[in-house]
């Protein structure tokens, strides 16, 4: 008994070190990571837009003891604790997510032991990473920054990127679509003006369009009088005559409410039929 005993012992000794070997075998494994959505942001939105990523691992046939490589992810010249998306020195403020998928950890994002387990074994991994809150009228252009992921000594970088778009959104009593000038009795000339109130991330584009060409008309037609009138946009003058109307650019100010104002005048004239004269004026606006 002593002699199997003494036979065994440098059978057992030379085995652990190889099972020890065996369990150190996988020191990282490469991925492949993908953004899936959040390619556009429109700040007029009144919703949320989320960028998703997908993460799988690239070799199908990986070996068990990756499951205990850590993977995590990190923000190229960021931390996790205040992701923002960059261009032309404006910042897009963005969300991180909570998932089952990760975790934060101080300045990156820990790849949670089931969800590393389940990239071993071959799945893939799809779930919303950031979200970017509605109505952040920064300036149009392309956003982002690089994400870093990696799984042991193995890394990979993604670029993280969304395209902000030009955006208009109409505020407070302009949100409706319709205003009113009233110029009382224009018998000896009169004038008024109309605020609209805007958010914006660029210049804009207004068209300006009358339906009488610039003149206000009798309630009973053109046969019982027409009144010519003038008309300015935040302080431009606007020539209404043709039916193609006129465009007049408003330049940028900040992203900020902006206030725009359209005035009409008549001047004063000879007697008129006694009456309601009207005209109506649509303006489109058009940002840039």
């Amino acid at each position: 008994m002593i002699r199997w005993s003494l036979l065994a012992l440098p059978f057992l000794l030379l085995q652990n070190p190889t099972a020890l070997a065996q369990r150190a075998s996988c020191d990282g494994f490469d991925l492949d990571v993908t953004q899936q959505t959040g390619f556009s942001y429109e700040p007029s939105r009144v919703t949320d837009t989320v960028i998703t990523l997908q993460i799988r691992a690239r070799d199908s046939a990986l070996d068990a003891a990756c499951e205990r490589v850590d993977v995590s992810l990190s923000i190229e010249n960021g931390t996790a604790a205040n992701p923002e998306l960059l261009a032309n020195g404006q910042s897009l403020l963005a969300d991180w997510e909570r998932s089952g998928e990760l975790r934060r950890t101080g300045s990156d994002w820990q790849v949670q032991n089931q969800a590393v387990r389940q990239l071993v074994s071959g799945d893939t991994l799809s779930f919303t990473f950031y979200r970017l809150a509605a109505g952040q009228f920064v300036v149009p252009g392309s956003y982002g920054h690089t994400l870093r992921i990696r799984a042991g000594d193995r890394e990979t970088t993604l670029p993280i990127l969304t395209q902000v778009e030009a955006a208009l959104r109409f505020e407070g009593e302009s949100a409706g679509g319709h205003q009113a000038i009233d110029l009382g009795d224009v018998g000896n000339g009169g004038s008024g003006q109309s605020d609209f109130f805007y958010r914006t991330n660029g210049a804009v584009a207004v068209t300006l369009v009358s339906d009488n060409r610039g003149r206000l008309i009798h309630e009973r037609g053109e046969a019982f009088g027409l009144i010519p009138y003038q008309a300015r946009i935040s302080g431009q003058p606007v020539d209404l005559s043709s039916a193609a109307g006129s465009t007049i650019d408003l330049p940028y100010q900040s992203g900020d409410i902006q206030t725009g104002r359209l005035e009409v005048e008549v001047a004063p004239a000879e007697a008129h039929y006694a009456g309601r004269y009207s005209d109506v004026i649509t303006m489109s606006f058009i940002p840039f």
